[in-house]
């Protein structure tokens, strides 16, 4: 669904937005991305970036899986070709036209270098996606148990003062099914229960994501969330994460992320 909200101001609701720089070596730098996976971005990129090189400005609309893809490049004249991807249900047909406007203004943005943050706040406006509602707090915890990053709801700030046992906790039992019950190198704990609410577990290159959930609202939650945040959460601070020595500062500017896909 497109909406006008104000004279010549344009905004579209889709699952997923990515905003690259192809090189025409092939080269990809990914600008901006939310709602769709790194690896997918850079998957749908390598897949047409042939014709997207020799064609250098056009559109295209492909499917993937149940999605589609809506594919907009332009040739900045400078060896850069900005592509813009949108992703969105397979059965939902978008206005082409009112999406290709916005596009070009941040085809046009990107090729006046618009500061990041700036970028980042209109792309917000202009292309949104739903947010799940149901998550009670998050936690991210390496396998030592030690707390890289938490967010809770206003009604379970009491969590703030027992956040370092409720990470041991998470931790000792992800190890403890791990090497006592299921000693299979690809299997993880995936759920723990507490009646009304579940922990859903998500672990990736040693890091632990854990959602409490309210079991009555499971199904408003977006599964292909947990996969993201854990993917851009991995990415962002990689670094960070191989040199880790206890500070955890650098992690709180996650909530940026975390805001994008839910509502806590």
């Amino acid at each position: 669904m497109i909406t006008a909200e104000k004279k010549n101001f344009i905004h579209t609701y889709v699952l997923g937005v990515g905003v690259i720089k192809l090189k025409s070596n092939g080269d990809i730098n990914l600008i901006f991305q939310k709602g769709i996976g790194i690896q997918l971005v850079q998957k749908i990129i390598k897949s047409n970036k042939n014709e997207i090189i020799k064609k250098k400005t056009g559109i295209k609309i492909d499917l993937i899986c149940n999605y589609t893809v809506y594919i907009h490049y332009f040739d900045n004249q400078k060896d850069d070709i900005i592509v813009i991807l949108y992703l969105d249900k397979k059965e939902k047909i978008l206005k082409f036209s009112d999406l290709y406007l916005i596009s070009e203004k941040l085809n046009n943005l990107i090729c006046s270098n618009i500061p990041f943050l700036e970028l980042k706040s209109i792309c917000d406006k202009n292309v949104r996606i739903p947010k799940s509602n149901g998550v009670i707090a998050i936690f991210i915890i390496n396998s030592s148990g030690h707390l890289f990053y938490s967010k809770f709801n206003k009604e379970k700030t009491n969590f703030k003062n027992f956040e370092v046992q409720i990470s041991g906790f998470i931790s000792a039992i992800t190890i403890f099914s791990k090497k006592l019950i299921c000693q299979e190198p690809d299997v993880n704990l995936k759920k723990i229960s507490f009646g009304k609410q579940n922990f859903y577990l998500v672990t990736e290159q040693n890091v632990i994501f854990a959602y409490l959930i309210e079991v009555e609202k499971k199904e408003d939650i977006n599964k292909r969330y947990l996969s993201l945040v854990t993917e851009e959460f991995l990415s962002k601070y990689r670094d960070n994460i191989v040199n880790f020595k206890g500070d955890i500062s650098m992690f709180g500017d996650f909530d940026q992320e975390i805001e994008q896909y839910f509502i806590i």
